[in-house]
């Protein structure tokens, strides 16, 4: 089977300008299954990678065609460094998830060797608090000899927020900018479909889907953040971005640097305290009915209001009041990920001597035993238990 990519010609519409791609797939006879259309849209001001440039379009479908075990065309031209770097993406993904990711072969019509880069960095922007860090840190030249001049940020529709809710991305747009504002950096936003056509976890694949939409950007700035996930102390694998494997999404035109590591979540926000902007106008949530401010009932909202409260900290303005114990009690700590996210901030509020009532409540969630019909089997059954669940999840 074969997933041939055809690059479009860009248009302008409106005030838009569209990149798109035809992502067709092909049986073993040659006979086409099915074809979609992806699509970039942003501002008409920017001017776009050449219409034959694919690095986006190989970057967003190499997840999908490693999951559905197809060779990849490209109808157009690739750059000679990514393609090498997709081997070892491949690879990575491949040793992690064997029976999810497979290797295949990327054929390209012309490969690319790369110009200089456009000086600068652009990093996505949706005002979390991993890219509120990366943007302060860059941006107040905080990172010593590794700290990059920002060009820009990007807010992107179509990730967090659907494409459909206009009203939110429109207000969610309008905070970031402010915020951005009281630093000097301006702010694009892009609109694409890839979470409508892609077919694999989002967990998996985010980080993908973030280099391939910034990368239409790579005249306006050659390198890109990509802020971290995870610590370098706690780092939880597979996960769809990491230091591991993010500088293998770029390529010499466009370097993509993994941001932030050096610091817990909690670490990253006693940083942004020193932002009143950026803390002010911070944009975490995700589960919540409105898509453009914080609910504050949802995990993550609760895991941020904690990291303020870890570090002494007043918690921010753009969280609703409540009560935080309730919160904590009331929260579903999903994966692995979030697992680890909560321990790191238990650990950093016992290990500073913090002794408030949340921090017990705390304690009571993340070592919680694990129960069946409320009687705790042996140990040698939990863990028998515990890795058939583990495969599980990793095979959805």
């Amino acid at each position: 089977m074969t997933m041939q990519l055809l690059p479009l010609n860009h248009r302008i519409n409106g005030n838009y300008c569209e990149r798109r791609c035809n992502i067709r797939r092909l049986n073993d006879n040659g006979i086409i299954k099915n074809e979609v259309e992806l699509w970039f849209k942003f501002d008409k001001s920017v001017s776009p990678p050449k219409d034959d440039d694919c690095d986006a379009y190989l970057l967003a479908m190499i997840m999908d065609a490693m999951k559905e075990n197809e060779n990849i065309e490209v109808k157009g031209s690739v750059s000679r460094q990514l393609l090498s770097n997709l081997v070892e993406y491949q690879a990575i993904w491949n040793k992690w998830l064997p029976n999810i990711y497979n290797k295949i072969d990327i054929r390209v019509n012309n490969i690319r060797d790369d110009i200089a880069k456009v000086p600068g960095a652009i990093c996505a922007f949706s005002g979390g608090v991993d890219a509120t860090f990366s943007v302060w840190r860059h941006s107040q030249s905080n990172y010593s000899y590794r700290s990059q001049k920002i060009n820009l940020c990007t807010m992107v529709h179509g990730f967090d927020i659907p494409l459909g809710d206009e009203s939110a991305f429109n207000n969610a747009r309008n905070r970031a900018q402010k915020t951005l504002s009281d630093i000097g950096i301006s702010l694009k936003s892009i609109k694409t479909n890839y979470r409508v056509i892609s077919k694999t976890k989002w967990e998996h694949s985010f980080s993908c889907a973030l280099a391939a939409t910034l990368s239409n950007f790579k005249k306006m700035a050659g390198t890109c953040i990509i802020g971290s996930s995870e610590p370098y102390d706690s780092l939880v694998i597979p996960w769809g971005s990491s230091p591991i494997t993010d500088h293998l999404l770029g390529s010499n035109e466009f370097v993509v640097i993994h941001d932030g590591a050096s610091h817990s979540r909690t670490e990253k926000v006693k940083e942004i305290t020193e932002w009143k902007a950026g803390t002010d106008n911070l944009r975490v949530c995700w589960q919540g009915d409105l898509k453009d401010r914080n609910c504050g009932w949802c995990e993550k909202c609760v895991r941020t209001k904690m990291n303020y409260l870890a570090v002494q900290a007043p918690v921010p303005i753009c969280f609703p009041n409540s009560n935080i114990i309730t919160d904590i009690k009331n929260a579903k700590l999903k994966n692995d990920a979030v697992k680890a996210e909560w321990r790191q901030i238990y650990e950093y509020a016992t290990n500073n001597g913090i002794e408030e009532p949340w921090v017990k409540a705390m304690s009571a969630i993340i070592n919680k035993k694990f129960t069946i019909g409320g009687i705790l089997p042996k140990k040698r059954t939990r863990r028998k238990i515990i890795k058939k669940l583990t495969r599980l999840l990793n095979w959805t």
